[in-house]
């Protein structure tokens, strides 16, 4: 159990360091706290620290730097308190940003993760969100020639497929339009297992058309959608922590293979809280230099997709944790106006 006093110099020494990259001095911590205590007692106190297993000294001359078991501390005190260090002069130019996008997902979530790495000054990820089970929203068949056409599903999430039908007898544009139009009402808001109970008396159009639409919602359905945009990688790499490391290669590598990525995915908690994971806490030790803050957002059992950053343990938590609430609540609000709206 901290004291007070020791709470208020481990907070100083997180943020000095957060800030600094620079082993902290108690000479630092002394103008930096504004306690009215000598030298000696801060000495003592920040040994008390080391002791604890809070800080450690990386060799007999230097000042202090925060092991992981500070970093939580101090992000439970933040999660606590909910800071916002976010002016909301940058909400709203983010909100405003997002939306002037068409109604398009996949450019909302590309948008998305270049404007928290550009908040949080490390790197970011967004997802596009994934529904339990896809659903048609659109449909639109298209003439292409005699023996050809072209059936165009936009899917709940806004997701546009189009798929190639070969007939086996020439028809006329009028049988399109009206087999299309009738599909159209038909179909609505409905998933694949919906279709396939529904008792429809159809054309041989219309049953090539319907086939072709189940095609499309199974492998939508069968695929483990992990679509995600990543943001910020030139930020991350410009800290201190990875410049002329073997670290720098590493992180590289993962997020080309997918296996960083799928990761921090890996943490993604339910419900619309954010979660930390700092440094050793990682699964893996290519990760024990870094923490990861994320967070879901959409509307549970219908659409749900997650917003993380990626960062080293010596990040600058009170914005990003900040920053990925933000950026959740404003996707999840986008989400919203596609399926409410």
């Amino acid at each position: 159990m901290l004291t007070e006093r020791q709470e208020i110099i481990l907070k100083v020494i997180v943020e000095d360091y957060t800030r600094t990259a620079a082993p902290i001095s108690s000479e630092t911590v002394a103008r930096s706290s504004g306690l009215s205590v000598s030298s000696a007692t801060i000495r003592n106190d920040v040994g008390a620290l080391r002791e604890a297993g809070y800080i450690s000294h990386p060799h007999s001359s230097a000042g202090s730097v925060p092991l992981d078991k500070a970093y939580r501390f101090y992000v439970e005190a933040l999660l606590a308190a909910e800071p916002d260090p976010i002016p909301p002069s940058v909400r709203q130019s983010v909100r405003r940003q997002l939306s002037e996008i068409e109604r398009d997902m996949d450019e909302w979530a590309n948008v998305s993760a270049a404007v928290l790495s550009k908040l949080v000054g490390n790197l970011a990820i967004t997802t596009f969100p994934k529904a339990k089970e896809s659903r048609v929203r659109h449909l639109d068949v298209v003439y292409m020639q005699d023996l050809v056409i072209m059936l165009i599903i936009v899917l709940e999430q806004t997701r546009l497929r189009r798929q190639l039908i070969r007939l086996d007898t020439p028809t006329d544009l009028t049988e399109i339009e009206g087999s299309a139009s009738r599909l159209r009402g038909n179909l609505k808001g409905l998933s694949r297992s919906e279709i396939e109970s529904r008792e429809m008396i159809l054309s041989p159009l219309e049953r090539e058309l319907v086939n072709a639409t189940m095609s499309v919602l199974r492998e939508e359905d069968k695929a483990d959608y992990r679509d995600h945009y990543v943001d910020g990688l030139r930020n991350l790499l410009s800290q201190p922590e990875f410049v002329e490391n073997d670290m720098t290669r590493a992180i590289v590598e993962g997020i080309e293979d997918g296996s960083l990525v799928e990761a921090i995915l890996g943490e993604t908690p339910d419900g619309d809280v954010v979660r930390v994971i700092i440094g050793q806490e990682n699964r893996g030790d290519m990760l024990w230099p870094l923490s990861i803050v994320v967070s879901r957002y959409g509307i549970p059992n219908e659409a749900m997709g997650s917003v993380g950053v990626l960062g080293p343990t010596r990040m600058e938590y009170s914005r990003t944790i900040s920053g990925v609430r933000f950026v959740s609540s404003a996707m999840s609000d986008l989400v919203d106006s596609v399926y409410m709206g």
